[in-house]
């Protein structure tokens, strides 16, 4: 959602998700903080597999 939020501008038609630039920081987050929660949660199973 951040990347759509940059590339489709706001007043065009193919904006059909009402988005603006806190919408895009949210996503950006949220996103960022997905990213590092899988990194930290699954960091020593890696190496329990092999």
């Amino acid at each position: 959602m951040f990347v759509y939020g940059l590339v489709v501008p706001q007043d065009s038609a193919g904006n059909f998700v009402p988005l603006n630039g806190f919408d895009n920081v949210l996503h950006l987050l949220l996103g960022v903080g997905m990213v590092a929660l899988a990194k930290i949660l699954t960091k020593g199973q890696a190496k329990a597999r092999a």
